[in-house]
């Protein structure tokens, strides 16, 4: 488990054929072996295929009434992956699944926050994986805020009012959750977001595990 390679995605739609075998060869190139992908805009009476010999195992989560949100997992053929249950929202926010992963048993969890009322859509995701996990948790994904505005944000700022920032990390804590980036390099800056009307840089793709 400490040597697979997980890749987190904000794709903005996957409609389009070349879209799709793009973000099949980066994630070959990349040598992702297990990738979380956000923003799929696939309706859920429509799903096109995603997936091929390199990664045959796809699972989605998707809107059923407009090409509107959307996430997906996919696992590579390089990595051993025995399925065994999975659970969405039903609504394209969250794909929760689980399986024997390198024969561990794990929970791999991916989300697309909306940008508004996060807090209160992370507090009811994490109640419903707290009834689905099973073995190691890997929750990841675009979280659509920033968790430390000092280190996660360029100019140290956050949209989140204090008291929800607050409140946010009351929920982690309680879930015993952590930042799996920032456990390993503590004082690093990186970003994943780039705001053009702001001009600043932020970080809002994160990988949690249980601490």
């Amino acid at each position: 488990m400490s040597d697979v390679l997980l890749v987190s995605l904000n794709a903005q739609g996957l409609n389009l054929p070349e879209k799709r075998s793009s973000l099949l060869r980066l994630l070959w190139k990349k040598r992702a072996q297990v990738a979380f992908i956000q923003e799929t805009h696939f309706r859920s009476t429509s799903i096109p295929k995603l997936s091929d010999r390199h990664f045959p195992y796809v699972c989605h989560s998707t809107s059923p009434d407009a090409k509107v949100k959307g996430v997906l997992m996919l696992i590579s053929s390089a990595i051993s992956w025995d399925p065994i249950d999975s659970r969405t929202d039903g609504a394209g926010r969250y794909l929760f699944v689980k399986g024997k992963l390198a024969d561990t048993l794990v929970t791999l969890a991916s989300i697309y926050a909306p940008n508004t009322g996060q807090v209160c859509f992370l507090s009811k995701a994490l109640r419903a994986l707290e009834d689905f996990t099973e073995g190691t948790l890997i929750l990841g994904g675009d979280f659509n805020l920033v968790l430390d505005p000092c280190i996660d944000s360029s100019k140290g700022q956050t949209s989140l009012p204090r008291s929800a920032l607050s409140k946010l990390k009351d929920l982690l804590f309680s879930y015993q959750l952590v930042d799996a980036w920032h456990i390993l390099y503590p004082s690093s800056r990186d970003y994943t977001f780039f705001s053009h009307p702001h001009n600043s840089y932020s970080r809002l793709d994160y990988f949690l595990m249980l601490d």
